[in-house]
């Protein structure tokens, strides 16, 4: 029996012996101990602006790289505190990992969700040595809804020069199955995003000058929630601005079995988590530097 299908067949018996769910059955097996864990550490005043900070338990010594992840939910829902294995893949690769909640629809309205992602921002660069980060190599990560926010902040600078963040601080931005070259058609989406006239503010294609920071867009390529068409469009564009991206679309995957690859890799799904800690590490190898 290969490994992937031994894991597979332990989460399903955790599931069914404890009567919880496949996340929680996959957390009791893979959470480890190599990292520390600081939960609801606010970064704003809402209830929702909180974070949660997962530090390797041995950096070295020296500051780690730090990645910010951003979950999906489609604007109206997600909590940081299923995204514990994200913290635990991302630590094993040595990074510092950084998982924030924020305001969703209907209490918001775009852009609330992204100025949110840039005060986190604020505060991963005014605060994360603290927690064994190195604040001058940061990457931001998306998945889904949250790739979308990634791909604004990497593309319109705005974001985080409102909310404070030093120029240059984050080196680069991953966005992981993103509606980032696409209209929005579906009436919750349409409400989500304001008044029409606004839209255009929303499609991440509308801000692609060429001078942006590195990005690295991943996609499954039988995503039947968000079409891989997003970030092939969406790179062909920053090419022909002279910009830096890659993108790598994995045949056999779709939009959640994406997110699992990244926070559980032991599965062989896919390479994820592999692309995005390199990518994290050196963001200008996307440059052919």
């Amino acid at each position: 029996m290969k490994p992937s299908h031994r894991l597979l067949l332990l989460l399903s018996s955790a599931a069914a012996v404890s009567a919880c769910s496949p996340r929680r059955a996959a957390e009791l097996f893979l959470l480890g101990s190599h990292f520390d864990a600081v939960q609801d550490l606010p970064y704003g005043e809402g209830p929702r602006q909180r974070l949660d900070v997962y530090s390797p338990s041995d950096v070295g010594g020296r500051p780690a790289p730090v990645i910010v992840f951003l979950y999906g939910g489609r604007w109206q829902q997600g909590s940081k505190d299923e995204y514990r294995l994200v913290g635990s893949a991302l630590t094993g690769r040595g990074f510092v990992a950084v998982v924030p909640d924020y305001r969703l629809y209907p209490e918001v309205r775009f852009p609330a969700w992204v100025d949110d992602a840039a005060q986190a921002l604020r505060w991963v660069s005014d605060s994360i040595r603290r927690f064994g980060g190195d604040p001058s190599h940061i990457v931001v990560v998306g998945h889904s809804a949250g790739a979308h926010t990634a791909a604004l902040l990497g593309l319109d600078e705005g974001y985080l020069r409102r909310a404070g963040v030093p120029a240059g601080a984050v080196d680069g931005f991953v966005s992981i199955a993103g509606p980032v070259a696409t209209e929005w058609t579906d009436r919750d989406v349409q409400a989500l995003m304001g008044p029409r006239e606004g839209w255009p503010a929303t499609y991440p294609l509308r801000h692609v000058g060429g001078s942006q920071p590195p990005l690295l867009l991943l996609h499954g390529g039988r995503d039947e929630t968000v079409s891989p068409a997003n970030s092939v469009r969406l790179a062909e564009l920053i090419r022909e601005r002279g910009g830096c991206v890659r993108e790598i679309v994995y045949r056999g995957l779709g939009h959640i079995s994406i997110a699992v690859a990244l926070a559980v890799p032991g599965l062989g799904l896919a390479p994820v988590l592999e692309e995005v800690a390199a990518f994290a590490r050196e963001p200008a190898i996307v440059c052919g530097a």
